[in-house]
């Protein structure tokens, strides 16, 4: 191809060059609310988890005093190095017993005597009593 040929052509297409950027760019005064539905989609998200760790930082908060059974009975079985079966297990016989603080399990001695368990619980018998040992 002849050198002139190939200048001749590329300044040709210089009309297009200069319009190819049309359309990128909008008017700087015009912004659509849809626009920002992803900045608010995730500040939402990001409040609801702060939110989230907040509420279970304070759920687990053991120095905060409160009057909380349930609370109170994690706090004890922290104390004891519990692991979750035996949380569990303490807490069904705290249920079968029908106590209404379930700390009282930490108390009383006698509620894992073999012959004083409740039914649900007589398979248990061999886990009770090593929780028992442990306790007291």
């Amino acid at each position: 191809m002849n050198a002139s040929l190939l200048i001749f052509t590329i300044f040709a297409q210089v009309s297009r060059w200069e319009r190819l950027g049309d359309g990128l760019h909008r008017g700087r005064g015009r912004m659509d609310l849809l626009e920002l539905l992803p900045v608010a989609i995730v500040l939402a998200v990001v409040v609801t988890a702060i939110v989230g760790i907040v509420a279970y930082r304070k759920h687990n908060d053991m120095g905060q005093k409160c009057d909380d059974p349930k609370k109170l009975f994690r706090e004890l079985s922290l104390a004891h190095k519990l692991d979750r079966r035996s949380q569990k297990l303490l807490w069904r016989l705290a249920d079968a017993f029908q106590l209404a603080q379930p700390a009282e399990v930490f108390l009383q001695p006698a509620l894992f005597q073999a012959d004083q368990l409740p039914k649900q619980l007589r398979p248990e018998k061999a886990s009770l009593q090593v929780l028992y040992e442990r306790l007291f």
